[in-house]
């Protein structure tokens, strides 16, 4: 039997089950990621998001070959043909694959009728698996937000003293809701200038996406995770301690706010939420910020977007996407 791997375009992460589980065979494995063309253009995708999505993987390969593995990477009309290729290129037999967040795309990738069997591996990109949201979440008269909120705090232990939420209250969302003041300054974002791989990226989405919408000139976005770390460095130190009272405020001329972008690093794997919770809850106990701010992030990560990915896959078994 004759292992390979396909890393998906947001499963960027050196964390990968099959990354960790296979580390010591590394150098008789073979990984694919892919750049689908046809993939890219079932939708009217912002450019940017093309050129994250796709730069972010370019050196995301890049750096999996550094540490030894061995590495294909494809810019293929589709994917069919690119893993057909690398398949009999390899001689692989069975594809490991990381459950993918959207579940038609699991279905479309078991309807590419391979050759090789395919070992799904489950997520790990979220605290909650798939089984314990399903556990949670059945026999209840409600899918309640705060109920779900609560109980990861417990589960996880944030926030939490002596099995209490600190501070005495579980949800600080009250004194979020300030209206901004006259005159307000955000504090400055941290940018990167691409560099020669993501101008590369972004020369190929101008020729093949003339028409698409968005700028793509102005790309200044992280696209490894070294730089991502340095993106949740800089919001824990500039924008964390008043991200509570203006989290939902809004100001003409002023695109960021106190906003962490910290969503497209998360969502591509070059963060993992439980880090920058972590992170977070030390910044708190380091500097003494003000709970409502720690806590109204916090509930960000650990309470809606485990919350909306829960019931996605749990409404998903229902309606017979997966």
């Amino acid at each position: 039997m004759t292992i390979g791997i396909w890393i998906l375009g947001d499963q960027l992460s050196f964390h990968h089950p099959a990354l960790q589980e296979l580390t010591m065979e590394r150098d008789q494995i073979s990984i694919i990621l892919i750049e689908s063309m046809a993939y890219a253009q079932k939708r009217p995708y912002h450019r940017q998001k093309l050129v994250l999505v796709w730069s972010a993987m370019r050196h995301f390969a890049r750096e999996l070959g550094q540490q030894g593995w061995q590495v294909t990477y494809e810019i293929a009309p589709e994917f069919f043909s690119a893993l057909t290729n690398w398949q009999q290129t390899h001689s692989i037999t069975e594809l490991w694959i990381m459950e993918p967040g959207d579940r038609p795309f699991i279905q479309f990738i078991n309807q590419l009728n391979l050759t090789c069997s395919i070992h799904w591996l489950p997520n790990n990109l979220f605290l909650w698996k798939e089984s314990e949201f399903t556990q949670w979440a059945q026999g209840r008269k409600r899918l309640l937000l705060e109920d779900f909120y609560r109980e990861g705090r417990k589960r996880f232990n944030v926030l939490m003293k002596e099995g209490k939420p600190i501070g005495g209250q579980w949800n600080l969302d009250k004194q979020n809701r300030k209206p901004p003041k006259k005159g307000l300054i955000s504090p400055p974002v941290l940018w990167f200038p691409p560099d020669p791989t993501t101008q590369g990226v972004i020369t190929h989405v101008r020729n093949h996406f003339p028409h698409g919408y968005g700028e793509v000139d102005t790309f200044r976005w992280a696209v490894t995770r070294s730089q991502a770390r340095r993106v949740l460095s800089h919001f824990l130190e500039t924008h964390l301690p008043d991200f509570g009272p203006y989290q939902d405020a809004m100001v003409t001329g002023e695109d960021t706010l106190w906003h962490s972008l910290l969503s497209p690093y998360l969502n591509l794997g070059l963060l993992h939420p439980m880090e920058v919770i972590q992170a977070v809850q030390e910044e708190y106990n380091k500097r003494q910020l003000n709970l409502n701010s720690v806590e109204g992030f916090i509930r960000q990560i650990l309470g809606w977007r485990e919350y909306m990915r829960g019931v996605y896959i749990y409404q998903s078994h229902f309606i017979g996407i997966f």
